[in-house]
């Protein structure tokens, strides 16, 4: 049975049902949050006595062409040319979309999320399996202790104007991680190791994967489905991040420093922010080497739950 492979990066934000730490059996639902971080803005952490900025993040989902079926939801630009000029990614922007995804077109619940969080047992030489654990997420209560996100956060439709621009609910599949920094970080003073960048969603499928959007804009709300299916048989690759464009419009995103103290950016979703004048967290590496503002930005995701109801 071929298997979806969608990747999940960069500054999101994921949300168990129920949170991970209370939940006896595996979670029946995860939402991944992708906020809005569009215009470039200056961050609390300082280097050399200026703050770092954080560049534009653009939340989009991309895919390979090949793979598209006849979709109501089209692809907003292509991108990566191969030898012979012809563009072989679809790139969605994700403007106020909330997203489902459907195996062969079906909403399949009931089904408990697989994934593993088992701590490696050498941290410094974890295996193949261990690699893959949830254990290497970074959490907001590692950077904030008692820090919960804001409910209405997570309860309210992404819109075009909304502190979430797009969110994703995911009911099957198994997740893992996908990719890793290569040094450790830390964050406060409770955490101090390597920390997840991307993660790998698995969804097994017979024929087609449809992604659902339902976009909010201007006071609107629109349906669509962009269909995928595998070309030349096989598994299907996609991948959703909220992340700095370069690399979409042929920028090679190693050519300059990025900052570190984009993790601070998750306070904004908090029930508890912290108030004028209190440090906002952001990933520092732990190891020797190049100091913040010098080394290259994961855009981390964290997991976070929500506080209690309002009322």
């Amino acid at each position: 049975m071929p298997t979806l492979r969608l990747s999940l990066s960069g500054l999101c934000t994921f949300v168990f049902d129920p949170p991970l730490e209370e939940a006896g059996a595996a979670p029946r639902k995860l939402t991944v949050l992708l906020q809005r971080l569009t215009r470039a803005r200056p961050l609390s952490n300082r280097v050399n006595l200026q703050p770092e900025v954080l560049d534009q993040h653009f939340p989009l989902l991309e895919f390979n062409l090949r793979d598209l079926q006849e979709s109501t939801r089209k692809a907003d630009f292509h991108c990566f040319p191969d030898a012979a000029g012809r563009m072989t990614r679809g790139v969605c922007l994700l403007n106020g979309e909330d997203l489902t995804i459907l195996a062969d077109g079906v909403k399949t619940e009931g089904r408990p999320l697989s994934f593993s969080r088992d701590e490696p047992a050498n941290l410094d030489h974890p295996s193949p399996r261990e690699l893959e654990s949830l254990f290497w997420m970074a959490g907001l209560e590692d950077a904030r202790p008692g820090a919960v996100l804001d409910r209405r956060l997570v309860e309210t439709a992404p819109g075009s104007n909304q502190p979430i621009l797009a969110r994703i609910g995911v009911t099957q599949g198994r997740l893992k991680t996908r990719e890793l920094t290569d040094l450790p970080f830390k964050v406060a003073a409770g955490l101090n190791r390597r920390i997840a960048t991307a993660f790998e969603l698995e969804v097994h499928f017979e024929k087609t994967v449809e992604i659902e959007m339902v976009a909010s804009r201007n006071g609107r709300n629109t349906r669509s489905r962009l269909v995928l299916a595998p070309a030349g048989g096989g598994d299907l690759e996609a991948g959703i991040a909220n992340m700095e464009i370069d690399r979409f419009i042929g920028m090679d995103p190693a050519s300059g420093p990025r900052v570190e103290a984009d993790f601070e950016v998750y306070s904004d979703l908090l029930a508890n922010p912290p108030g004028r004048g209190e440090p906002r967290p952001f990933l520092r590496q732990a190891g020797p080497g190049i100091s913040s503002g010098q080394g290259m930005s994961g855009c981390a995701p964290v997991w976070g739950r929500p506080g209690p109801a309002a009322g």
